[in-house]
């Protein structure tokens, strides 16, 4: 609040001066005026002494003032006792939590709006609480009297505590209610490290959101509330309280009474401005010494230009001859501006003939790519019929199926047919014996029908016998069978196997010839003996340049993930060879072929290194060209014709390469290293095909290994002797399989004959237990009926297998209908092979003339394109210049003008700057007498003055500026002084009075020029010639009320809205501490918005009253236990 009001002095100084400069006028004053104001001295300040004597007597003002100051505090008094003080709405505490804090683990104190005692025993903690408040609002750990630093406040064991104070914060002058509501909630934390950190929060509903961590906000909530924690008079401790009557001197009393009213602060602040005031003057002083030379400067130049002006005459026909020398520079621009339109016009027709031909040329490539995008679909298409094998197997093999199930179906129908047969003999039979059964006689031969069954019954014992060695030996049979299948099975698929092994094995043996010859001669992995044809191609007279190739000598893969795609993709390429002249590929052909390269492909085409970075995709897709290292440009661009390598783009998966033909702008075809060709069509339609994997013998597998010769061919014979050993162990286990076969299908013949031997047994037994049968019923009289009956089921048994029959009979021919579209399907498929194959022969005849036919038109585009980026660039130039120059006439002509009006003139500048010169030599000679040019004096003189003059009214407004700041400081010194003097005394009489309540007498004795305060206390009212006493020599108990009575009269000085006061009555008897206390309540109660928190360690239930709160401390744990002293006998 102090540092406020001084602050508020010097605004009001500069304000004031502020305003003195917004009203002066800016003419200048008379050097003589100005020398006058000057010299005059600057009027001293006064010292404080001087001051203190100029203000008069302070024993005249209490004599004047005291018996007036006296009446309004008893009156006062009486008042307190008939009222209660109003609560405050701001700025007062609510509560105070203490975690890890001193001797407190986690402790809540609540406060109320007015008087809050807080009681406890002796170590309960309750000194704390002050501290906590202290520290919490940004004191000084000092000022609490319990600590050198904030680690010393942290709880033994701990290693961070934390202080959260909680402010009310209501009412008209609440701080930032809109931001912080009703209540303010600052929290302080440190930890045993030395650091410390505050966090503010808002009302209750915005207690969880930090709204400021910063000491500046907490310093403006404190000053904005008014509150002083660091005033020893707001925050007692119990130490300062024991000590300040005990062992204070006079000097110590007067400074405690200073630093508690706030006026030591203005004291100090009001010394730092005079010193400052000070060093202002001496600063004023130096620079008036600057005045005399800046005069001397600012006479001597005004002679030099006086001497100038003679030659300002001379000036004005230079500025003749340069308006028309202006004019007649415009007249020249205006020429080589219309001849520039004219170049301009020109140039923008030869541009508009070359973009047709340009479009010509674009229009007859893109014809070509079309019929070439055309041809490569359709070989894409036949690429696709590479599974066209797979289909013919699994047609094969569901045909073997059908098949299977045809046999089994005929044999069924084969069986059918036997049973009808039998059926049909069966009823022939029975209806012969029904007619001779009706024509028998009666039975006269019972003892031969007797034997004849007994001989039936042996006879189907033994037919029962054999039908089941019979059935058993059939099993063995059908078993033997299927492992027989099983073997040959598994002897086929090893034998698949062995003739793959032999395929691979030719295939190793025939890589190793081929790296041997490749490490005896590099080129030739690209074909076969090159390094004979190249020595060839060397001696053969070319009617074009010599042939280049193999291509793929010039071209390396930078990283190896693509070698796959790429040896599939660039494999005939990286094989070719280019000729110049169309008339050497047939001479060319024959020396390859003459060296064992059959159908060599051989590229016709010019040396035309054309630029193809317009084709290119973005730079963050990749491309054949990008992941390659072509060391040959021409090799560049013949690859760009024949495989696009340019524009057609690489990406990791099918996926990837959808989307990059779905989000790059110009992306056509994209190669996948899944091995996925992606193509987009100009309609919008996308077209994804497997690229054609390379043959094991392929050479194309040798390209970008990117491996040593020597190691390659190391691992080769490495997997050729991997192969041959495994396709030895395969040998042994077909004749093991074969030794197996042959066991088993012996033991089958033996089945089978043993088989055939049960079936004659069974046979035979059957037989003649038919024969039996029949003589039994030639001699037995059969019924009728039963023989009915017999031929009735023979004819159901019939009629059963005529329904079957038809059934299997439906079968087969469902089955035939089956097989039939597979016969022609395989049929088709062989036919589409063989047309896929002749269609691909025909597409690489028809592809060789179109990509001849896309070369020259990219040749006709690259040309055309060259004439039209040189057309272009000579409209650039031309349309440039003509800017410049329209821009340059432009900017001539404003200046021009700027100059003067439009000159009609017919000489040239030349001739115009030749007369200029002779006159500005002339004026140069004059400037070499006098050193200057008339503009660099007129200058000079212009400087001075303003140095001169911005001088003077430097020291002027300083010399003004200090003056009004020196009046306010002596307004600010009178102010203080007169609120010294009244708080003084308002002190003694308020001392007085509250001593007065215990029956005391005492006065408070100032001298404030030596800085001294004396107290005197009377004990006996009695008595009225008892003496006073010091304070050293009064009791404990009036040492502690007179502390409290001193404290209370400065409390009425203060605008704290808290008071703190700390065990003041800990050396009091009874009666004056029931005094002291019903005073403090009754004070306190009648106080306007004023919070007290007293620490008391005694009870305080006597003084119960309403806005009274007593919070009492839990009892410290001390963990004693009984002394084991030993009785006195």
């Amino acid at each position: 609040m102090a540092k406020r009001a001084a602050n508020g002095a010097v605004s009001e100084v500069e304000s004031a001066h502020g305003s003195k400069r917004a009203r002066r006028e800016e003419t200048r004053e008379s050097d003589e005026d100005y020398e006058e104001d000057e010299n005059r001295p600057t009027q001293p300040s006064l010292t404080q002494a001087q001051r203190d004597l100029a203000l008069g007597d302070d024993e005249a003002f209490e004599a004047k003032y005291r018996d007036q100051v006296r009446r309004e505090i008893e009156e006062k008094g009486a008042r307190r006792a008939q009222k209660t003080g109003e609560i405050a709405e701001y700025g007062i505490i609510e509560k105070i939590e203490l975690i890890n804090f001193m001797c407190h683990s986690r402790t809540t104190v609540p406060f109320g709006p007015q008087i809050n005692f807080v009681i406890g025993h002796n170590g309960s903690g309750k000194s704390a609480v002050l501290s906590g408040i202290a520290i919490a609002l940004g004191g000084r750990s000092a000022s609490t009297g319990r600590g050198t630093g904030l680690k010393s406040f942290i709880k033994e064991g701990e290693g961070v505590a934390e202080v959260t104070i909680t402010l009310k914060n209501e009412g008209l002058d609440a701080y930032r209610p809109d931001v912080y509501g009703n209540a303010i909630k600052i929290t302080r934390r440190f930890t045993d490290k030395g650091s410390s950190s505050y966090t503010i929060k808002g009302a209750k509903d915005r207690f969880k959101k930090t709204i400021s961590s910063k000491r500046e906000e907490l310093t403006n909530i404190t000053d904005h509330m008014n509150l002083q924690v660091d005033n020893p008079v707001v925050v007692l401790t119990q130490d300062t309280s024991r000590q300040f009557l005990a062992s204070s001197k006079p000097k110590d009393k007067y400074q405690f009474f200073l630093n508690g009213t706030s006026l030591t602060q203005l004291s100090d602040e009001y010394e730092t401005i005079l010193e400052s005031l000070k060093k202002t003057e001496t600063i004023l002083q130096s620079k008036q010494t600057v005045v005399p030379d800046l005069k001397r400067q600012f006479t001597e130049a005004q002679s030099k230009y006086r001497e100038a002006q003679a030659a300002q005459q001379q000036s004005q026909r230079v500025e003749e001859l340069e308006k028309e020398m202006a004019w007649a520079y415009m007249k020249r621009k205006k020429i080589q501006m219309e001849a520039l339109v004219t170049d301009h016009e020109t140039a923008k027709k030869n541009v508009e003939k070359a973009q047709a031909h340009v479009d010509d040329a674009q229009n007859d490539l893109k014809t070509a790519e079309e019929e070439i995008s055309s041809a490569s679909q359709q070989e894409e298409a036949d690429d696709n019929a590479g599974s066209l094998e797979d289909q013919r197997r699994k047609i094969r093999e569901e045909m073997k199926n059908k098949k299977d199930r045809l046999r089994e179906t005929k044999s069924q129908m084969s069986e059918m047919n036997n049973a009808l047969q039998q059926c049909n003999s069966a009823i022939k039979d029975l209806t012969e014996k029904i007619n001779a059964e009706e024509a028998k006689l009666q039975d006269g031969r019972r003892e031969l029908r007797d034997k004849l069954n007994l001989d039936m019954e042996r006879v189907m014992k033994q037919t029962k016998a054999e039908e089941s060695n019979l059935t058993e030996c059939q099993a063995n049979i059908k078993n033997l069978s299927q492992l027989i299948q099983t073997k040959q099975a598994e002897r086929r698929e090893i034998s698949l196997s062995k003739d793959k092994l032999q395929n691979d094995i030719n295939a190793a043996q025939h890589n190793i010839q081929r790296l041997e010859d490749s490490q005896r001669n590099a080129i030739n992995k690209f074909g076969s003996n090159l390094h004979r044809a190249l020595a060839d191609i060397d001696q053969h007279a070319w009617k074009g340049q010599k042939p280049l190739g193999p291509l793929g000598q010039f071209v390396e893969l930078k990283d190896g993930r693509w070698a796959e795609v790429m040896r599939i993709y660039l494999g005939t390429l990286m094989a070719s060879f280019a000729v110049t002249d169309a008339r050497d590929r047939e001479p060319l052909s024959r020396i390859l072929q003459k060296h064992g390269n059959q159908q060599p492909n051989i590229i016709v085409g010019e040396v035309d290194l054309f630029d193809y970075s317009r084709g290119e995709p973005p730079e963050n897709v990749l491309t054949p060209l990008r992941i390659l290292t072509i060391k040959n440009d021409w090799v560049i661009r013949l690859m760009i014709n024949s495989a696009f390598i340019e524009r057609t783009c690489i990406s990791r998966t099918r996926a990837e390469a959808q989307q990059l033909l779905d989000t790059v702008q110009g992306v056509s075809v994209v190669l996948s290293a899944d091995l996925m060709r992606s193509q987009k069509y100009p309609d919008g339609g996308f077209f994804t095909s497997a690229m054609r994997k390379l043959r094991s013998d392929d050479r194309a597998n040798w390209y970008f290994t990117g491996a040593d010769p020597v190691e390659q061919i190391r691992v080769e014979r490495e997997k050729l002797a991997s192969l041959e050993k495994e396709y030895n162990s395969i040998t042994p286990r077909i004749q093991e399989i074969d030794t197996e076969g042959r066991a088993m299908t012996g033991k089958v013949k033996e089945l089978q004959k043993l088989e055939s031997n049960l079936r004659g047994k069974v046979f035979k037994l059957k037989d003649e237990l038919a024969r039996l049968n029949e003589q039994a019923e030639e001699e037995a009289p059969a019924s009728v009926q039963g023989l009915q009956e017999a031929r009735k089921e023979e004819e159901e048994r019939k009629q059963s297998i005529i329904d079957q029959f038809k059934a299997v009979a439906d079968r087969e021919a469902a089955l035939n209908s089956e097989l039939k579209p597979l016969v022609e399907k395989l049929d088709d498929i062989r036919k589409q092979a063989e047309r896929t194959e002749r269609r691909n022969i025909e597409n690489k005849r028809k592809l060789e003339p179109l990509l001849e036919r896309r070369l020259m038109a990219v040749k006709n585009v690259e040309h055309y394109q060259k004439k039209l980026e040189a057309a272009m660039k000579d409209l650039d130039e031309a349309s440039r210049a003509e800017g410049i120059v329209v821009t340059e006439y432009d900017e001539w002509l404003r200046e021009a003008l700027n100059i003067s009006q439009p000159i009609e003139t017919d000489r040239t500048p030349e001739s115009i700057e030749a007369e200029t010169e002779i006159i500005k030599k002339a004026l140069r000679d004059r400037e070499r007498r006098h050193g200057q040019s008339i503009e660099e004096i007129a200058q000079e003189v212009q400087s001075t003055q303003e140095a001169l003059d911005r001088t003077r009214e430097e020291l002027k407004s300083i010399k003004s500026f200090n003056k009004g700041l020196q009046l306010a400081m002596n307004l600010r010194l009178d102010t203080w002084h007169i609120f010294r003097r009244h708080i003084s005394l308002r002190t003694k009489q308020q001392f007085s009075y509250y001593l007065g309540q215990r029956g005391y007498r005492g006065s408070i004795d100032f001298d404030h020029r030596l800085h001294t305060l004396d107290l005197r206390v009377i004990t006996d009212e009695s008595n009225p010639h008892a003496k006073d006493k010091d304070p050293k020599a009064l009791s404990g108990g009036e040492k502690s009320f007179s502390t409290i009575c001193l404290l209370m009269s400065l409390w009425e000085a203060l605008g704290c809205p808290i008071r703190c006061l700390d065990e003041f009555d800990v050396f009091m008897d009874q009666v004056n501490r029931h005094i002291a206390m019903q005073t403090m309540v009754s004070t306190a109660k009648a106080s306007d918005k004023k919070q007290y928190i007293i620490i008391t360690p005694l009870d305080v239930s006597s003084n119960i009253a309403a806005g009274v709160r007593i919070h009492k401390m839990a009892d410290p744990e001390r963990g004693q236990t009984q002394l084991p002293f030993a009785s006195a006998s």
